[in-house]
C-alpha cells in the first residue's frame, strides 16, 4: 500500500488490504476492459496536498500520469464487517474542522462499464460527533452523509442523523425513503452514476442551530445541483451538541465504501473495483 499520509488517516477500521493506488493515463479515464495498473512502489504518492493553516485541501495534479484510489470488492463480499471483507472503512482528517459549521467534500468516482450494481452500496461522505454513525446506529449524538448507489446506478444521499428529530417534510419528498431501522435515503433517483465514466460529486453540509431543524445539505453531480435541503437536524442541545464535525481537534469524513446492506442478496457475485480521485475539502465557515 502506498503513501496516503496526506489524508491524515486517524483510524483505519477495516479493509486496508482492499485499497490500492492505480496509475491512469494522463487526462483520461481507465479503459473499461482492463484493470488499471497498481503502483506499489511510488512512495511519493500524495492524493491530497494539505496545509494546516488553510481552509481547503485539493488534489495533486502535477504528475504526468494520474493516480486514483482503487477499492476492491471481492466476490461474495457485503461490507467491511463481514467475511469475505469487502471495500474499506477509514477516517481521515486533512483539515482541522473542530470549529467548522459548513464543509464541502468533493471527489470523483469511476464505475467500470461492466460493473454489476447488484442492490447497491455505500460511498464516502462527511461525519460529525463520533465515528461509527452507521449500521443501524440511532445517531443521537452523531451524523454521517455518505452517498449510495442503488440498482442500475441510481444515486442518493444516505443520511444518518437523529431520526426522531427530522421534520416530516424531509421524508415526505417522493424521492426520499426513510427506514427507521437504518439510514434515511434522501433524493433517491435524483441522479445516476453512469458506468464507464467519471462522475464528480460535491456535497456541502451546513450544521443546524443546536436543537433546530435548519441544517443544510447540498449535492452537486458533475456541476449540477441535484439535492438541496435546508431542514436537516444534525445536532441537538446539551450533550448532543457534541455532534459537530469533530470529536477531537481534527476531523473530516469517513472514506467508507462497500456493497450492502447486510444481507447476502446485496453481495457482489464477482470481484469488482471502483476508482476514486480528485478528493478535495473546503471549510466554508
Amino acid at each position: 500500500m502506498t503513501d496516503l499520509s496526506a489524508f491524515n488517516i486517524t483510524h483505519f477500521a477495516a479493509g486496508s488490504a482492499n485499497v490500492r493506488v492505480a496509475t491512469l493515463p494522463p487526462l483520461s479515464a481507465p479503459a473499461a476492459s482492463s484493470t488499471p495498473d497498481v503502483d506499489d512502489d511510488d512512495d511519493g504518492f500524495s492524493l491530497l496536498s494539505s496545509d494546516d493553516s488553510s481552509n481547503s485541501t485539493s488534489p495533486d495534479l502535477t504528475d504526468s500520469s494520474r493516480t486514483a484510489l482503487q477499492l476492491l470488492y471481492p466476490a461474495d463480499s457485503i461490507n467491511p464487517a463481514a467475511r469475505p471483507l469487502g471495500g474499506a472503512e477509514f477516517y481521515a482528517a486533512p483539515l482541522d474542522l473542530s470549529n467548522a459549521s459548513s464543509v464541502t467534500l468533493t471527489y470523483s468516482v469511476f464505475f467500470p462499464s461492466t460493473f454489476d450494481w447488484v442492490l447497491g452500496g455505500k460511498l464516502p461522505g462527511l461525519y460529525g460527533g463520533r465515528d461509527g454513525c452507521s449500521g443501524g446506529d440511532p445517531a443521537e449524538d452523531c451524523f454521517s452523509t455518505r452517498l449510495m448507489w442503488r440498482k442500475g446506478g441510481v444515486g442518493e444521499l444516505y443520511l444518518y442523523a437523529p431520526k426522531d428529530k427530522q421534520p416530516a417534510a424531509l421524508c415526505a419528498d417522493p424521492h426520499s425513503v426513510c427506514d427507521a431501522a437504518y439510514g434515511l435515503s434522501i433524493g433517491r433517483g435524483a441522479f445516476r452514476f453512469p458506468a464507464g465514466q467519471w462522475t464528480t460529486v460535491s456535497q456541502t453540509v451546513a450544521l443546524n442551530t443546536p436543537g433546530k431543524a435548519d441544517g443544510g445539505f447540498a449535492l452537486d453531480v458533475n456541476g449540477v445541483r441535484v439535492v438541496q435541503r435546508s431542514d436537516v437536524y444534525y445536532r441537538g442541545t446539551g450533550i448532543r451538541a457534541a455532534a459537530v464535525f469533530s470529536g477531537s481537534r481534527r476531523a473530516m469524513g469517513m472514506r467508507r465504501t462497500f456493497f450492502g446492506g447486510h444481507e447476502e442478496e446485496w453481495a457482489t457475485p464477482v470481484d469488482q473495483y471502483v476508482l476514486f480521485r480528485d478528493f478535495a475539502m473546503v471549510k466554508n465557515a
